[in-house]
C-alpha cells in the first residue's frame, strides 16, 4: 500500500514590488494545497512564496509522485505541473492572476543512518554531503578486526550489499569486496567502503574508525523526585556496578537495575526521598571512578490546577481570587482583550465539573469573533500584558525548577466548524471542525516569552534550545461528557528547569485569527504526576 501524506497550504501573497502601472487590482496567486506522495509535513512562506516539504525516509525526493493541488481563485499555472515532480533541488513554479507570481517548492529529508558494532564509542557521525562516517572504538580494540553488528547507511528498507577494503594476508595487501551479512568482522586500518541499495539505486559510503581513551566516569546524572537515572562510561573490560548513598553517610549501596551497552552505562537508583543530597559512583575491576552528587526533586503543584479560584473584576474573569498576592496570580487569560466587546470569553463554570464538590469550578474557553477578529478562549500560565494592534502581549511562563513527568486532569470539547473565521494560510481547514489544544512546556528561559499574536511571535517548540521537555495533545472529536488524560512530558534534556507554561485554547490555530466561532474547551483538576 502507498503511503501519503497531505499539505494543505494556503497562500495570500503580499504584493511586494510588483508595479501595477495600470491600476489592475492585485490578486495574489498561489497554492491552496498540494498532495505528494511519500510527504510527511510541511510549512508555508507567504512572505517569500516558498513551500518546504519534509518528506518520509522512504520517499524517493527526485521522483515524487504528485496526487493533487489547487490553487487560489483566479490563478493559472504558467506551465502545467509534472505528474512526478524532482525536489532534489528547489523548483520554481511560475503562475499568474493579473499579475505574475513565482512560487518555490523545496524538499527535506531527514534519514536516521547507524552503526553498532563491538567496543564502540558513542554514536558513528556522519557527514552527508561527502558521505563518510567516522566510527570511534576503544583503545583495546584492534582496527583490523572490527565486529560489526548492525547498520543503516539508507533510507527504511535500504541494505548494506557489499564493502570494499584493504585487507592482509601476511604477506601483502590487497583490495576485497565483500557482500555485507550481519554480524562480520572486518579490517578497518585503512578504512573502507560501504555500498547501500534502495529501489534500485546505489551510493557509497566511506569509513574510518579511530581509537580513543575512554575514561570510567558519570556523564550525566538525571534527579527525578525518588529515583536518578545515572548514565556513565568505562573501557568496556570487566563489569561495571553502579552505587550510591546519601550525602553524609559512609557506606555505599549498589543500584540493582544496570543495564551496559558496548562501554555505555545506565544504572536507575531507586528508592530515593525527594528533596535530598545524594552520591554515586562507577565501580569496575576495583576501580572507582569520581564522585558526583545529585539532589532529588521536590514535587510541586501550581496554584489553582483545579480552577476552582476566580474573581469578577467589572467584566474580566480573573482565575485568582480578588486582591490576590503576585504568588497566587499564576494563570491569566486574553479575557482583556475582549472583555470591552464581549466580556470574557474565558470563564468559570459551577455546573458542569468533573470533581463535584463544595466550591467545585472549571475553567470554560469558548472561542467567538470580536469585532474585528476572531477569538480563542484560552487559559496559560504567565501574564496577559497588554493589547497590541491587533492582538496582544502575553508573557508565557512562570517560575519552576522541577521535573515533572506528565499533566492529569479532564477535559471537554465541543468543537464548531470552521466555516468562516480563518485566514489564508489556514483555508484548507474551512469546513472541518475546531482543534482544541493543550500544551505543556518545560524551559530555562532567562525570563518569560512574550507572545506577540499580531507580530506572529511564537515559541519554536521544535528548534527552541531552551525547552527541556514538551507535550502538545490536540483534539478536534466532539465529547459527550467528562475525558480523563494523562500527557507524558517527552524530555530533552535533564537540565534544571526556570519555568513552565501551560497553555490551552479552544482553537488551535486562534492567534491566526482561525477557528470556529462557538468551540468550547472545558478543563477540570490539572495535576502534575512524578513517579
Amino acid at each position: 500500500m502507498r503511503k501519503f501524506a497531505v499539505l494543505s497550504l494556503a497562500a495570500l501573497l503580499l504584493p511586494g514590488c510588483i508595479q501595477n502601472d495600470l491600476d489592475y487590482p492585485l490578486v495574489p496567486g498561489g497554492f491552496v494545497s498540494i498532495e505528494v506522495e511519500g510527504q510527511k509535513s510541511a510549512s508555508i512562506d507567504s512572505k517569500n512564496r516558498t513551500v518546504t516539504v519534509d518528506l518520509l525516509e522512504t520517499a524517493d525526493i527526485q521522483a515524487l509522485p504528485l496526487v493533487s493541488y489547487k490553487l487560489t481563485d483566479s490563478t493559472f499555472l504558467d506551465t502545467p505541473l509534472p505528474a512526478t515532480l524532482d525536489l532534489s533541488s528547489p523548483m520554481k513554479v511560475a503562475m499568474h492572476t493579473w499579475q505574475n507570481w513565482e512560487w518555490t517548492l523545496r524538499a527535506t529529508q531527514t534519514i536516521a543512518r547507524s552503526i553498532s558494532c563491538d567496543k564502540q564509542v558513542g554514536k558513528a557521525r556522519f557527514d552527508e554531503s561527502n558521505r563518510s562516517i567516522l566510527l570511534s572504538v576503544t583503545e583495546d580494540q584492534n582496527l583490523e578486526k572490527i565486529r560489526f553488528t548492525a547498520m543503516k547507511l539508507g533510507p527504511e528498507g535500504s541494505t548494506v550489499v557489499s564493502t570494499t577494503g584493504w585487507e592482509s594476508d601476511g604477506a601483502q595487501a590487497r583490495q576485497v569486496t565483500r557482500d555485507c551479512t550481519f554480524p562480520m568482522t572486518l579490517d578497518c586500518v585503512l578504512g573502507r567502503s560501504f555500498t547501500v541499495a534502495f529501489r534500485g539505486k546505489t551510493e557509497v559510503w566511506s569509513l574510518q574508525a579511530i581509537k580513543v581513551k575512554v575514561e570510567m566516569e558519570i556523564t550525566q546524572i538525571a534527579a527525578w523526585c525518588r529515583y536518578a537515572d545515572v548514565f556513565a562510561t568505562f573501557d568496556g573490560k570487566g563489569e561495571p556496578s553502579v552505587e550510591w548513598r546519601r550525602a553524609g553517610e559512609p557506606d555505599w549501596t549498589v543500584c540493582d537495575s544496570v543495564k551496559v551497552e558496548g562501554v555505555e552505562i545506565h544504572g536507575v537508583i531507586t528508592g530515593l526521598k525527594e528533596g535530598s543530597e545524594y552520591q554515586a559512583r562507577v565501580v569496575c575491576a576495583g576501580k572507582e571512578s569520581a564522585v558526583e552528587g545529585f539532589r532529588t526533586d521536590r514535587e510541586r503543584q501550581l496554584y489553582n490546577m483545579s480552577f476552582d479560584d476566580w474573581n469578577l473584576g467589572g467584566k474580566i474573569w480573573y482565575p485568582f481570587p480578588a486582591n490576590a498576592p503576585d504568588s497566587l496570580k499564576v494563570w491569566d487569560s486574553a479575557n482583556k482583550a475582549t472583555a470591552n466587546f464581549l466580556g470574557s470569553i474565558t470563564t468559570p463554570v459551577e455546573d458542569f465539573v468533573a470533581v463535584p464538590g463544595p466550591g467545585k469550578k472549571a475553567a470554560k474557553l469558548e472561542s467567538t469573533y470580536a469585532v474585528v477578529k476572531f477569538a480563542a478562549g484560552n487559559l496559560f500560565t504567565g501574564q496577559f500584558v497588554s493589547l497590541k494592534g491587533l492582538g496582544a502581549d502575553l508573557a508565557w511562563g512562570i517560575p519552576f525548577d522541577t521535573k515533572p513527568k506528565a499533566l492529569h486532569g479532564y477535559y471537554c470539547y465541543k468543537p464548531a466548524i470552521i466555516d468562516e473565521y480563518y485566514d489564508a494560510d489556514h483555508a484548507y481547514l474551512k469546513g472541518k471542525n475546531d482543534i482544541g489544544q493543550i500544551q505543556v512546556i518545560l524551559t530555562d528561559w532567562t525570563e518569560q516569552f512574550h507572545v506577540l499574536s499580531a507580530e506572529e511571535v511564537f515559541v519554536d517548540v521544535v528548534n527552541d534550545p531552551a525547552i527541556i521537555a514538551y507535550v502538545n495533545f490536540e483534539t478536534s472529536e466532539e465529547n459527550d461528557g467528562w475525558v480523563e488524560f494523562t500527557l507524558p512530558l517527552e524530555y530533552r534534556s535533564y537540565r534544571t528547569p526556570k519555568y513552565i507554561v501551560v497553555v490551552a485554547a479552544s482553537s488551535r490555530y486562534g492567534d491566526f485569527y482561525t477557528g470556529g466561532k462557538g468551540s468550547a474547551l472545558y478543563l477540570d483538576e490539572f495535576s502534575f504526576v512524578y513517579e
